[in-house]
């Protein structure tokens, strides 16, 4: 084994940590920006806030001028993640938590789609199987009361397409990678803005509740503070490493987030979590293991 193999071994180790990390931390997302809701600020300005706090955070290691190379790439890639999580964002405080968390994490699955017809990759037993067993999770998730188990309300529907866009945006991102982790940050956090920004402006136009902005000032802070803490590190790790490890690997190790979740929304939200849910999530979870298997 050359030294180049096991530098790449250490450093494939420490990027799947990392994502493993971020994945537990939001997890419990959905519990800050629920409770600013009650404080009367509304989750779409909470992703503005979020998202414009974490912009400045990269700026004073772009101060060279090489740090901007290639700038035009990675805006685009960080669009497709930003405006990705801006909906999953909202989507969490519109539909029921785990509901949220399970439609975004299908990612692995369009990964495996993406993968054969954009990267040429061959239809093997093992990404048929997890596609199968993406679809079937969702299909328990979401109930057979109505027929067709699609998305039943607007929130569920954002979170299925964040999830798409998620794994739009690791699949770049591991092709195209940055020099560093700073400019991938920014671009991520600018597309985020922009998304949420339109997000919020559409929101207000709806009078959806989303965009509530009552008596929110004594949030704000708590709100930077809270961005500070738990959405800013996070950005930096998950995005350094989409840049080692493909979108299906990033998309399996994130799958922490269903866990922690589920966990979260029993504990303090009082969601059911039964049979139908269960068996959705071990299908969704076999879904993935299945699709990195496939991959080896």
């Amino acid at each position: 084994m050359t030294v180049e193999t096991v530098q790449a071994s250490r450093t494939g180790m420490w990027a799947s940590l990392a994502v493993a990390l971020c994945g537990a931390i939001w997890g419990g997302f959905w519990l800050p920006l629920r409770w600013l809701e009650t404080q009367g600020l509304g989750g779409a300005w909470v992703s503005v806030i979020f998202f414009g706090v974490a912009a400045l955070v990269p700026l004073p290691f772009m101060l060279r001028k090489s740090a901007w190379e290639g700038f035009a790439s990675q805006l685009v890639t960080g669009t497709l993640l930003g405006l990705a999580f801006t909906l999953y964002t909202v989507s969490l405080v519109m539909t029921e938590v785990i509901n949220a968390i399970l439609l975004f994490y299908l990612t692995p699955v369009w990964s495996t789609l993406a993968g054969m017809a954009l990267l040429g990759e061959r239809m093997s037993w093992q990404r048929g199987l997890a596609i199968a067993l993406g679809f079937g999770g969702m299909v328990f998730i979401l109930g057979f009361d109505n027929g067709l188990p699609l998305p039943s309300n607007p929130g569920d529907l954002l979170a299925l397409v964040s999830g798409m866009l998620w794994a739009a945006g690791t699949m770049r991102s591991f092709s195209r990678p940055s020099h560093g982790v700073s400019l991938p940050v920014f671009s991520f956090c600018l597309g985020g803005l922009a998304a949420s920004l339109a997000v919020a402006g559409a929101a207000m136009a709806l009078g959806s509740p989303v965009a509530a902005l009552s008596d929110a000032g004594q949030a704000v802070p708590w709100a930077v503070l809270i961005a500070l803490v738990f959405f800013v590190p996070p950005n930096f790790l998950v995005l350094w490493a989409a840049q080692r490890i493909d979108s299906g690997r990033v998309g399996i190790l994130l799958m922490t987030e269903v866990l922690a979740g589920a966990l979260t929304a029993w504990l303090f939200a009082g969601e059911d979590f039964g049979a139908m849910e269960f068996t959705g999530t071990a299908l969704i979870l076999c879904a993935c293991l299945v699709e990195v298997l496939g991959r080896r």
